[in-house]
């Protein structure tokens, strides 16, 4: 969805990385994903289009939200996962309210494996790419956020430690950033 609220020049430059955005946004699209500034970001890094700095984010970023007040990038493209609007859920009736708790109903499907998978990444910004993945698997995620806090870690062992007393082995897939991008 394309909506214009300001007119605005771009320069070539600027005009050539919103291209490229829309090319990069377009292919996951595609692939059934959106994308984070920070994922698009990193993908015009690892594409050598830009530098991997600070002050070339926040140029980017700069560019991305003018491009989208213009109308140039789709609104829903690019997604904030760090800020979620929080409120009671409601349902229609008694039966809405039950139906709900049947589409819920999952069954374990790791309850007769002798591990206990999970995938830890170390951005918020790969939420998106894998969450469909650990949901159509049953596998639980978890964004380290930079590094895991003392909290998390503590969680996480006490965690581990009930899938050892039921006779399991945890297994932690850990997803960090390649350090040719850091």
């Amino acid at each position: 969805m394309k909506i214009t609220y300001i007119e605005k020049r771009f320069s070539s430059g600027s005009a050539g990385l919103i291209e490229t955005a829309n090319q990069i946004i377009s292919e996951y699209q595609e692939q059934g994903f959106d994308l984070t500034l920070r994922q698009l970001y990193y993908q015009f890094v690892a594409r050598d289009v830009i530098a991997n700095k600070q002050t070339e984010y926040k140029r980017l970023g700069s560019i991305i939200n003018d491009a989208r007040l213009a109308g140039l990038i789709d609104w829903r493209a690019i997604v904030d996962r760090t800020r979620e609007r929080r409120g009671n859920s409601h349902w229609g009736s008694p039966a809405s309210i039950l139906q709900s708790c049947i589409d819920s109903y999952q069954i374990d499907k790791w309850a007769d494996q002798p591990w206990r998978p999970e995938v830890w990444i170390e951005k918020d910004a790969l939420v998106g790419v894998i969450s469909r993945v650990c949901h159509e698997l049953d596998v639980p995620y978890f964004s380290c956020r930079g590094y895991t806090s003392q909290s998390s870690m503590w969680d996480a062992g006490q965690r581990f430690e009930m899938y050892m007393d039921d006779g399991k082995s945890p297994i932690i897939f850990h997803f960090m950033t390649h350090p040719a991008l850091i």
